[in-house]
């Protein structure tokens, strides 16, 4: 059995693949101001999480919230009802 932190990675490993694979319109949020900027914050929390480190475990979260950035970005991507399953599965690991 993974731990949750595995399971966290699987999910951000997963995000990661879809956003690196299609373009992203980025258009209905604003926290992101172009792809680059959004696989690297992603990249970043993925390294975080491998290596223990939680101090932004809140700031994830935010970003997989319904109506976050993460769900804009699929929404107008493309793979929202992806996102939708990813999303949940991270709710229920951020528990």
């Amino acid at each position: 059995m993974k731990s949750a932190a595995a399971e966290m990675l699987d999910v951000l490993d997963q995000v990661l693949a879809i956003v690196q694979h299609v373009p992203q319109d980025l258009t209905w949020q604003s926290r992101y101001s172009d792809e680059r900027e959004l696989v690297d914050d992603l990249t970043e929390h993925a390294g975080r999480i491998r290596q223990g480190d939680v101090s932004r475990l809140p700031d994830l979260r935010f970003l997989f919230v319904p109506t976050g950035p993460l769900c804009e970005i699929a929404a107008s991507s493309g793979w929202l009802e992806t996102y939708a399953v990813l999303g949940n599965r991270f709710d229920e690991l951020h528990r």
